[in-house]
């Protein structure tokens, strides 16, 4: 696809990207050949994503040399968040980037993770954000 076909696949209707019945040519964790192939380009192409590394606040702190906790505690779950090891999954990045839907509103975004869909809306986004 080129980069204009691409661009057009966010004007895509939901009931298009998520169809009430898997298409049987995709892939187990795809509803569509689409989410598939682009996911596939994602592999292929060999993107690399920034290595997810966990923050220990109290050694940062103590490096600093101040208390730092305060920095970080106005996102609710921040640090809990940063503190989370092994939580970091290359294929599953790639499975949300290749599925994600975004609704026109911005209302919410719908997305599948190992062929299971999930819906986050914007209200919970800011939730789970403090915001």
């Amino acid at each position: 696809m080129s980069a204009t076909e691409i661009q057009q696949l966010r004007f895509v209707p939901f009931p298009s990207w998520f169809p009430a019945a898997r298409d049987p040519r995709a892939g187990a964790r795809f509803y569509t050949v689409v989410q598939e192939d682009i996911y596939e380009a994602l592999v292929r192409s060999q993107s690399q994503f920034r290595e997810h590394q966990v923050i220990d606040l109290e050694i940062l702190g103590n490096v600093v040399g101040a208390d730092i906790h305060q920095y970080f505690t106005y996102l609710h779950g921040l640090p809990e968040l940063l503190a989370l090891p092994g939580t970091y999954c290359e294929q599953w990045i790639r499975e949300f980037y290749a599925s994600v839907w975004v609704s026109p509103d911005h209302s919410y975004m719908h997305y599948a993770l190992a062929g299971t869909e999930d819906r986050v809306t914007a209200q919970r986004a800011r939730e789970v954000l403090g915001l």
